[in-house]
């Protein structure tokens, strides 16, 4: 029995024999080549995915590359930033197994990977190339020319196994066709197996490159492979196998054969000549009757004969009649499908041609558009940088309220609408003006003075006293009048002054009716010192953010803290009061434009500019 002789790698060889064999084609897989993980690049394949910048691409150029990297991913998660490519679908098939998508070409190998669109515009990008050692220079080198910023990174190696181990005995005799996957299979069957052989062989390869090696060693028939996939290989054997059955068909010959005439009157002479008279009487009697019988049955079997090549004529044309009918009915409708086939395919044509037509006017027309819109471009690009700039101004002064930006913001409008010199945009000049005067118009030192007048304040706090125990006068009498009468009459009062007097040695009470304010720690005038702060500084962060209602409230509660702790009567508590009091009469508040002027009728006659365009373009 003829078989297939498969040359893959261990491991994918024995699973395509397999399959080969499952489809009904003898296959004997021999694995030529042992992929080996490279461990330095595994280690460091993580690291160096995750380093990748957005945007990047990442190049699978094998299944033994896909399966190796996803063992080493197997903790962590793939960066979803990333875009992922495979040289072939069972590539991207191991890729898709764990939720990554990948793209692959229709053509699977490294020219249909290099056609896709993502893989021709790589200027600049970062290309992760993840391979095998010594494999797919032809990605790398075109990607490199393209401008692409590659970092191959070999995360395995194919090594020559020195002793193959096939999936099933084979002799040289019994292989038909041996199948090859890759050009390092095809120089290692030249370095192990008979090369005589090899080029004597019919070979099933993948692509075109592999086919211009084969020629380079001698090979003399080779059949192309779709890809490297085991359906492509199927379907490539059994076209092979299609062809040899055509090529081994036998041709029919016909022979003619001629049946040899023997005479027996010639014996039949010779033996009349050794016997006597009579017996050569009796021999011609019985010789005349045997002809005579022989004429008569010839000539019966000659009617015979006669009639059945009559009958047979006769069903002959018969035959001949109707296969004649026959043919003239299928060549009617053979010249009635061609010719409706004809005219369908003249009147496709001929629709085709229509198409081609409209969309040849379609060109032409959208590119005198093109060219109508080369010359009006500058003037439209300059009037849409004035809209924008305007949007921009609108958005610096409601959002941040930053004026002065917005005001060279609307200055610029202004100088590209002044570029166009084009008379019809002078009322929206006039609106821009009367815009930058309102701006200048509003008040920004306000705020800036009141939010440095709130700096110095918090500056001075350590500096002010507080409002401190003051007791009031005592209530008792003055010891002066203390001294005894010599009035008589006043002993009760001379009485009552000796007694308190030697009572004040020991006790002492004094009264007092006056209001005292409780003493202050330390720790208590700090916290509210940091309060009377704190207030300050909200009424600093009310000014930074327009809030009049906030800022007038911080100040107020600024003022009661200032009032009920501290000095009042010390001149510089009360000049500090003072700055406060000021402070509260300012208003911060800055009136904002509710509005642009000219933001409306720019972006207005901008979008019937726009509009004038493409209607020109389309018609």
């Amino acid at each position: 029995m003829k078989k297939f002789l498969l040359l893959r790698p261990e491991g994918k060889c024995q699973v395509s024999t397999k399959v080969l064999n499952q489809a009904g084609l003898p296959t004997v897989g021999y694995p030529l080549m042992a992929i080996t993980p490279d461990e330095q690049g595994l280690s460091t394949f993580a690291d160096t995915l995750m380093a990748l910048p957005a945007q990047s691409k990442v190049i699978f150029t094998s299944t033994s590359a896909a399966e190796l990297a996803v063992q080493s991913m197997q903790k962590q998660a793939w960066p979803s930033q990333l875009s992922y490519f495979a040289v072939g679908q069972a590539t991207a098939s191991r890729l898709q197994d764990i939720g990554v998508q990948a793209q692959y070409p229709e053509q699977e190998d490294s020219e249909g990977l290099l056609d896709l669109a993502e893989l021709k515009l790589v200027n600049s990008q970062s290309v992760l190339l993840v391979k095998g050692k010594g494999g797919r220079e032809l990605i790398s080198q075109t990607l490199t020319e393209r401008g692409a910023d590659v970092h191959p990174l070999i995360i395995y190696q194919r090594q020559i196994v020195a002793k193959p181990t096939p999936t099933d005995t084979w002799q040289t005799g019994e292989i038909q066709c041996i199948m090859a996957t890759s050009g390092e299979l095809l120089e290692a069957a030249f370095a192990t197996l008979d090369n005589d052989w090899l080029r004597h062989t019919p070979w099933i390869l993948i692509n075109a490159r592999l086919l211009d090696k084969a020629k380079g060693l001698g090979i003399q028939q080779v059949i192309l492979s779709h890809n490297a996939s085991d359906a492509a290989l199927i379907k490539a054997a059994r076209q092979f196998m299609e062809q040899n059955a055509m090529a081994d068909a036998p041709v029919e010959q016909t022979e003619t054969t001629s049946e040899p005439v023997t005479k027996a009157h010639q014996a039949d002479k010779v033996a009349a000549k050794t016997r006597g008279n009579g017996v050569l009487w009796l021999l011609t009697l019985v010789n005349f009757l045997l002809v005579v019988g022989i004429a008569g049955g010839g000539y019966w079997w000659w009617q015979q004969q006669q009639a059945l090549t009559q009958q047979q004529q006769s069903q002959w044309q018969d035959i001949q009649q109707r296969v004649n009918s026959q043919e003239q009915t299928l060549v009617n409708k053979l010249d009635s499908a061609l010719q409706a086939s004809a005219q369908q395919r003249q009147q496709s044509l001929q629709a085709s041609q229509e198409k081609l037509q409209l969309v040849e006017q379609q060109v032409q027309s959208n590119l005198q558009a093109l060219r109508d819109m080369n010359g009006r471009r500058p003037s439209d690009w300059l009037l849409a940088e004035a809209d924008y700039l305007v949007r921009m101004a609108g958005r610096k002064l409601w959002l941040e309220q930053d004026v002065n930006t917005a005001l060279l913001l609307l200055a610029d409008a202004d100088q590209r609408l002044a570029d166009l010199a084009d008379p019809s945009l002078l009322p929206i000049r006039q609106l821009l003006a009367n815009d930058m005067q309102s701006v200048r118009q509003l008040d920004t030192q306000t705020p800036t003075k009141v939010s440095l007048e709130l700096g110095a304040l918090m500056a001075g706090l350590d500096t002010l006293p507080m409002d401190m125990v003051v007791l009031p006068e005592s209530s008792d009498e003055d010891p002066t009048n203390q001294a005894l009468s010599e009035n008589v009459s006043d002993w009760q009062a001379n009485l009552k002054r000796s007694w308190r007097a030697l009572v004040d040695d020991f006790i002492t009470v004094r009264r007092r009716n006056g209001e005292t304010k409780p003493l202050l720690s330390d720790k208590q005038q700090w916290l509210v010192r940091e309060q009377l702060r704190h207030y300050l500084m909200l009424a600093q962060q009310a000014v930074f953010n327009n809030d009049n209602a906030n800022y007038r409230q911080s100040l107020e509660q600024a003022q009661s803290l200032l009032t009920f702790y501290y000095a009042m009567q010390d001149s510089r508590v009360s000049a500090f009061a003072n700055n406060l009091h000021s402070l509260l009469q300012t208003d911060i508040a800055v009136q904002l434009p509710g509005r642009l002027q000219a933001a409306q009728p720019l972006e207005q006659i901008l979008a019937e500019r726009v509009a004038g365009a493409f209607k020109d373009s389309q018609s």
